[in-house]
């Protein structure tokens, strides 16, 4: 019978400590090496083929290692942070050695930690331009807001400055009428704010641009958003943090995953129903809200969905109702990559 082995990796971002246990937990090897690819595989070369090895790595820092090490042929999973950080935690030192040694007793002793699905490329490449994307668009909401209070604190005032023409055009008219023609520090900063802003827009406006191309050029964005309030970017997060849809059993799995069902929480005789989870990818949960309230807005009044989320407003409130909406739309869009069909959408006969 071949001898099971499980290794252990706390990568680190110059480091990474490596330990290897047996069936009996008593460990192999420990090491601490660069945290390189090629580091990495020449510690770990021995359990290469062996077909009962595994290596066990956290979710996160170590998503670009465990990618390389698939490529190679070794047998990585790579577990939830939460759940892993708990069982972590009852060793009563925390070393690297110690998680390290932490992450392969947790392979060894079985799936009771939940492993997340790695994602192929394209789908993290695209979910990393998104992020960008958003974390563009707050910098670019800070800095406009920024602006306008210093203008006001000068006696100024800029109103919606929600797009490139009338924001640079109305801080320069108010610029002119607080200082004139004079040529201050406190003029020059707020012009090289301005300037900022106007580039923070620029480029956001060429992001949106690309990405509404690439949600266009995709066969399967573009079923997305024939449904009723699901835009190019709603469509493209979607893709990217699903990546794969046969990873979930059933349709309605997609909810729990994103966050959007309800805890529970018994206890004796106790039994309730809290807020939903919010696990999962927080952006893509975001969206999801925001075209369930365009749904309502943009689909006809005799369709199905529509009427359903209208009664479940009226016995619960409008903000459950929204985020019930959100996880049938997500459920749907699992249900149409699957399927490879357009949304059909089921309609009521309205009497006249």
């Amino acid at each position: 019978m071949t001898k099971a082995l499980w290794a252990g990796l706390d990568v680190g971002v110059e480091t990474t400590s490596l330990c290897v246990v047996d069936a009996a937990g008593t460990p192999l090897h420990e090491c601490v090496c660069r945290t390189d690819l090629k580091e990495v595989v020449s510690q770990l070369r021995f359990l290469r083929r062996r077909r009962r090895a595994r290596v066990g790595i956290e979710a996160g820092s170590g998503t670009a290692l465990a990618r390389g090490l698939r490529n190679l042929g070794y047998s990585v999973d790579i577990y939830e942070t939460r759940q892993l950080s708990k069982f972590l935690r009852v060793r009563r030192n925390k070393t690297d050695a110690t998680d390290a040694r932490g992450i392969a007793d947790a392979g060894r002793i079985g799936a009771f930690i939940s492993k997340v699905y790695l994602k192929d490329i394209e789908c993290q490449r695209l979910q990393s331009w998104l992020t960008i994307r958003r974390h563009i668009i707050r910098q670019r909401v800070s800095a406009t807001n920024l602006l306008c209070r210093q203008i006001e604190y000068y006696g100024g005032r800029v109103s919606r400055p929600n797009n490139l023409t009338r924001l640079r055009g109305a801080v320069r008219d108010e610029l002119k009428k607080v200082f004139g023609t004079s040529t201050s520090e406190a003029a020059a900063e707020l012009k090289f704010l301005l300037s900022v802003c106007e580039h923070l827009m620029v480029h956001e406006y060429e992001t949106d641009s690309r990405l509404r191309r690439l949600a266009k050029s995709n066969d399967l964005c573009r079923r997305f958003m024939t449904i009723p309030g699901v835009g190019p970017i709603c469509a493209l997060s979607f893709y990217a943090t699903v990546g794969e849809p046969g990873r979930f059993t059933r349709s309605s799995d997609v909810g729990p995953y994103l966050g959007l069902t309800p805890q529970v929480h018994e206890s004796g005789l106790t039994s309730r129903k809290g807020h939903i989870s919010k696990m999962g990818n927080s952006a893509t949960r975001c969206l999801l809200v925001q075209s369930a309230n365009l749904f309502m807005r943009h689909s006809q009044p005799d369709c199905t969905l529509r009427r359903w989320v209208e009664q479940l407003e009226r016995r619960r409130s409008r903000g459950a109702a929204r985020v019930a909406l959100a996880r049938k739309l997500a459920t749907i869009m699992i249900a149409m990559w699957r399927s490879g069909e357009a949304y059909q959408p089921t309609w009521i006969a309205i009497p006249y």
